[in-house]
């Protein structure tokens, strides 16, 4: 007779594609495998996707809370897990007030569970002092990105259009080795277009490109505007679009025309001509793709198919809590909402357009 297999299809954890996937469980043994029905993957896995049901039996994973006695870790039943941790965030709040309690997320957590672990620590907590990992390198992305473009971080575009590009620009990415399943779209695009890859690293991904601009570590801004001098000194520049699409863009303009090639060269380590070979390629394009923050983080730009850019500004989704249903007053609850707003920062942001 053979063993009952039990299924549950879900999300691979590891890179932002989140492709899909089926964890089977059977004789003890968890195995990962590809799901239908994934744009990202297209019914695919890379070897981080397959090894992930390792994880789930290694002897070393924890199957029950730990809770310290004596200087030891214990093992200890949900219930005394929790209520030990309720008691700690008591004691700590009688004695120094609610704000001395922080609470610390992760960028790995789902969108629901990132929004349900906010509300524990606005509600239960009554802490302003919310935070994660993300918060000096996905929060500054975000920031950057509302700024210049008005969107939040995310692929504004399917991936599809990856391989229809006849220019990439990839900034500080790797995504051979972060993203596998993107293999797929981006060997297409070599196979048809031009690629550019800031990186200081030489990885398998600068090797395979058409230019590979191998600037110090702290220099992507210099970089960007040695690579804008030349479409500007160059009259490359497409104005139409610029005075459509943009604001402030003069401005932007002198700073380039200081930061001539050479200069370039000094501050960032890549050849004025690398510099010049980048710029002419970036405006060869007809359909050229940007992709920054390690290539999680993307934004489209140049001449690919979309409707001009609104202006946006974001806002806290947070509305006050009720101070009612806690039985504290309602002024006390507007307080603290204000103030976990101002260092939740761009991750609990919604959009709304500006009047």
């Amino acid at each position: 007779m053979s063993a009952h297999v039990a299924s549950v299809r879900t999300t691979c954890p590891y890179c932002a594609l989140q492709c899909a996937m089926v964890v089977e469980h059977s004789d003890g043994a968890y195995r990962a495998g590809a799901a239908a029905g994934s744009d990202g993957s297209a019914g695919e896995l890379c070897m981080k996707g397959f090894s992930a049901g390792e994880t789930l039996a290694h002897p070393e994973r924890l199957l029950a809370p730990l809770v310290r006695r004596d200087g030891r870790l214990c093992e200890a039943t949900w219930d005394e897990a929790l209520d030990h941790a309720a008691e700690g965030f008591r004691t700590v709040a009688a004695r120094s007030g609610a704000d001395a309690v922080a609470a610390f997320g992760s960028g790995a957590l789902t969108n629901e569970k990132a929004y349900a672990f906010g509300k524990f620590a606005r509600l239960a907590l009554w802490t302003a002092n919310f935070d994660y990992n993300g918060r000096f390198c996905m929060s500054s992305a975000a920031a950057a990105a509302n700024r210049a473009f008005g969107v939040d971080r995310g692929l504004p575009f399917p991936l599809t259009w990856l391989r229809e590009a006849d220019v990439l620009f990839v900034a500080g990415g790797n995504p051979l080795e972060t993203m596998p399943p993107l293999e797929r779209y981006l060997g297409a695009q070599r196979a048809t277009g031009a690629s550019i890859v800031v990186d200081p690293r030489a990885t398998s991904f600068a090797r395979s490109a058409t230019l590979h601009l191998q600037a110090a570590p702290g220099t992507d801004a210099a970089l960007a505007y040695g690579l804008l001098h030349v479409l500007v000194a160059e009259r490359l520049v497409d104005d139409a679009y610029v005075a459509l699409r943009t604001r402030g863009f003069a401005d932007v303009r002198r700073t380039a025309q200081r930061e001539h090639r050479e200069r370039a060269e000094r501050r960032i380590g890549v050849p004025a001509e690398s510099i010049r070979r980048g710029a002419r390629l970036l405006a060869a394009g007809k359909r050229t793709i940007v992709l920054t923050a390690g290539a999680s983080s993307s934004i489209a730009t140049a001449r690919m198919r979309r409707a001009p850019t609104s202006t946006w500004r974001s806002r806290s989704a947070y509305r006050a809590a009720r101070g009612a249903a806690t039985g504290r007053s309602r002024a006390r609850a507007t307080a603290k909402a204000a103030g976990s707003t101002a260092k939740i920062g761009p991750v609990a942001g919604v959009f709304v357009r500006r009047r």
